[in-house]
Formats: structure tokens, sequence, C-alpha cells
């Protein structure tokens, strides 16, 4: 990590062993439940113990897979252009995906989202410069559920030039139309290959069980030759152990699991350290994702890839809050900061609240306005000649001390030397009415660019090839 980042450390180095060691003696004495017989046979032969459902995978097997993965840092914008690599000192930020309710930018009440909201959505995303990926952000309700996944995709590659994660996927069946989906934006399979530019993402059901079509996914993914990133989500006191230590050396084990199961179809596969823990409220037992807990899983989850050398993705923007409110911001914050600062290099959930539950356009505005602070937060102090300013202290301050007129200072503004906010405001003498505010803004600001922002479109040949692969989806997948 470039020394100007800042640095947290939530586990030692004992720690970090004593996790490693729980989830190798996890999978090696505890086992998977994996449904999946020809995963069942792939691993057999890399050494796992056999009985009934369950595989007990020992550790030099794991290891091996560890060495038969490799680091996903390159991430393409959707015609191949580079957009930027993972590890260069920067935090990024992607929106959350799927949530099943939006927050109506008129009424201001909860409904169920449309392909629609999902195409707004898609152009707002890819107007806020804080936003690095984009996955769909919501589930749409106005397509049959088995096309749901290759639908959102298509609206999404239509409305954004940035880089792109599939809606997430639990059934292998999608995996050839989306990877289809993103050779056709790129210049054809051959360019993809080279330089994915469609991120898929499935997740084993915690604790420990890989269910036939979810290892089937897997499978396809690998098979596929885009990038796999493994979503386990554990949740503290129901899934799994509801002390953090135990529940992430169970994430650990299962994310170690899924990289066993995909290095064993293609050795080589290009993979991410995803964490999605929760925790349970005891008093309800609801899966709640405002506590700190979030932001700490997620640091030892970043410290976890580090240790492996691989890049990471954690949930940071999260809130238990139905409103935009106080809680809203103090919970985003603080589940955001804390693995930014551990070093995490791609932080989810911009545009989401509610448990992600709920999404919307101003959450979004607001979330993209966080992460810029973050950034900026998690930059640190750069020391340099130029920096350090000594020659234009030594001309500035016998003349008249004052620096706002310096050339210097004109360009250190340009180069972000202070954090300057969009929609935050400042120097107000006097309390703003309940009309304005920070969220009426964003509110506002969310409007404007909905009606305004067009990515770059399409070339037509592109687009009648989306039309194709949408219309085979329809044709394929759809049940009578």
């Amino acid at each position: 990590m470039p020394k100007q980042r800042l640095a947290l450390r939530v586990l030692s180095d004992d720690g970090l062993d004593q996790i490693e060691e729980t989830a190798y003696r996890l999978l090696a004495d505890v086992g998977i439940s994996l449904q999946h017989a020809g995963a069942t046979e792939m691993l057999h032969g890399l050494g796992a113990r056999v009985e009934k459902d369950r595989v007990f995978i020992p550790k030099d097997a794991v290891q091996w897979a560890l060495s038969n993965v490799t680091a996903l840092r390159g991430f393409y914008e959707r015609d191949g252009t580079e957009a930027f690599t993972l590890g260069d000192g920067q935090v990024r930020f992607h929106s959350g995906g799927g949530l099943p309710f939006i927050l109506d930018l008129d009424s201001g009440q909860r409904r169920r989202p449309t392909l629609v909201d999902v195409e707004e959505a898609t152009r707002l995303l890819d107007a806020l410069p804080n936003v690095d990926v984009i996955i769909p952000l919501y589930g749409a309700q106005d397509v049959p559920p088995e096309l749901l996944t290759v639908a959102s995709t298509d609206v999404m590659l239509r409305n954004t030039r940035k880089p792109v994660w599939a809606a997430p996927l639990d059934r292998p069946q999608d995996v050839a139309y989306l990877v289809e989906m993103g050779a056709a934006c790129c210049g054809g399979m051959d360019a993809f290959l080279e330089h994915p530019t469609m991120y898929l993402t499935c997740s084993p059901v915690s604790p420990l069980t890989f269910t036939e079509e979810g290892t089937a996914a897997i499978i396809a993914i690998a098979e596929s030759g885009a990038p796999l990133l493994p979503l386990p989500a554990p949740t503290l006191g129901a899934t799994g152990p509801v002390t953090i230590a135990g529940t992430v050396a169970l994430q650990h084990a299962e994310t170690l699991a899924t990289y066993t199961i995909a290095a064993a179809v293609r050795p080589g596969i290009q993979v991410m350290y995803c964490s999605r823990i929760s925790a349970i409220d005891p008093r309800t037992a609801v899966s709640i994702w405002g506590g700190p807990d979030i932001g700490l899983t997620g640091a030892c989850a970043g410290q976890l890839a580090q240790r492996l050398g691989l890049t990471s993705d954690t949930y940071g923007l999260t809130s238990s809050s139905g409103l935009l409110d106080p809680q809203f911001g103090f919970e985003a914050l603080s589940n955001t900061l804390v693995p930014a600062l551990a070093g995490v290099d791609i932080l989810s959930g911009l545009g989401s609240t509610a448990d992600v539950m709920v999404a919307g356009p101003e959450i979004a505005v607001l979330d993209d306005e966080m992460a810029s602070l973050v950034k900026h937060i998690a930059a640190g102090c750069e020391v340099s000649e130029a920096t350090l300013a000594f020659d234009v202290m030594a001309g500035t301050i016998p003349r008249d001390g004052v620096f706002l007129g310096e050339m210097h200072t004109v360009k250190q503004m340009r180069r972000g030397a202070l954090w300057m906010p969009g929609i935050s405001t400042r120097g107000q003498g006097e309390a703003e009415a309940p009309t304005e505010g920070v969220v009426a803004r964003a509110r506002t600001r969310a409007r404007d660019l909905i009606r305004s922002h067009e990515p770059p479109p399409l070339p037509d040949d592109t687009r009648r090839h989306l039309d194709e692969i949408l219309n085979r989806a329809r044709r394929e997948l759809i049940k009578d």
C-alpha cells in the first residue's frame, strides 16, 4: 500500500494467524456441505475427504488453490478502456445492488422499483464523480424473476460508461448471457478475456453450505473466464458466531472454499476478497447493517485480503435508519471510514439505507458526498517539496503573509489540498428552513442529473447485439 494512504490495523499479526488457522480447521475438520457432484469429485481429486454430502478440505488443497488464483486489479470501462488499477493507494466505491425498494424521488415514499428506475439510477451513478463501479441498484419488479439478472444488466450497460458488476446471480444459466453482453460492448470475446469488463458475483450459503445451483454458478463463472467475486454473508449471532473473530473466520473459510472450487475449474482465475457480514438484532431477530460491527468486520476482511496478496471489497455505506437523518449519517460514515483506513480497495453500499433494503437517488447523492470525504481522509498527508512549500513561505511571509492569492495555493487547491463539498454548506450564520438542508439539496441535484446527464451511447451494432441477447434470454429463461 502506498505510504500516503492512512493505515488502521484492527487485527494484530497474531490475531490474523489465529483467524486463518481457525478457517483451515473449519474446512478440514467440520467441512462444507457440498451438494454438487462434479465439484465434489474435483475436490476429492485435490485430496478432500468425502462423507455423504460433506467434503473435508485439507489445508494443502486450499494452499494449492491460493497459488492458482490471481488478484483482480485492473478495472475497465464497458468498451474495454482502462479505468483504474487497484493498489494505487486510493479507496473506491460502488453502488449497492438489487435492492427491493426505492425511495421515490417525488413522493418520498417507499415503493417497488421498475426497470425505468434501474435506468435512471444508472445514469445518475454514471454522473456522480465518486462512484467508481456500478451495479444495478434495484431489483426491478416489472420483469419476470427468471429474466431479472439479465434484463437489469442489459439496462445498466446501456446507461453507463463506467466499470460494472453484473446484477447479483445465483443461477448458472445466467452466466453465458452476462458474459456475452460484456463481450458485445468491448469488441468481442477475445477482447473480453484479455481485459474483462464484467465482474460476476455469487454466494455460498452460510454456514459452509454450497448448494447445487450456487456451486454450478461458481463453476459457470470460472469456465467463462470472467472474474469471480464470492460474497459469503454470515450473520453475527445467526448464521455465524456472535463474535466478530468467529464469524470472520467462518467467512474466511467460505471464501477459501469458493476459491478452491473455482481454481480447480480454471487455474489462474481472477478473484477479489469480499465481505458481506451483517449482525442480528437479538431483540427482533432481524438482520441489521447499521452498527459499527459492519465496518469492523470489513476492516478485518481487508487485512486478511492483504495477507493473501488479494484485493478486497467490503460493505461500507450502510445504515439501519429508514430516514435520511443523523443516524443515517453517523452509521454510514463510521462503517465506511474504518474499512477505508484499514486498506480495503472498494467499498459497497452507495445509494442504500434501511439495512440494505431501500435505495434512492437522493441517497446516492448524499453517499457520493460522503465517499469524496472518505477518499480525502484516506489519502492522508502528502509530504513533498511542493506541499512543504518552503519557498512559497519564504517569499510570502516577509511580503504580506497572505497566501490566498499565491499561484501555489491555486495549484494545490486544484490537486485537492482541501476537501470541497458539493452539496454541504459552510459559513451559514442562520439555521436553514425545514424545507432546505442537505437532503433537499441532494434531492434537487438528483433530479437535475437524472434529467440532464446522458452517458456516451453504445454503437448501433452493439445495441442490436444486446437486443438479440436479451430476446434470446427471454425465450430460453422464462418458463411457460
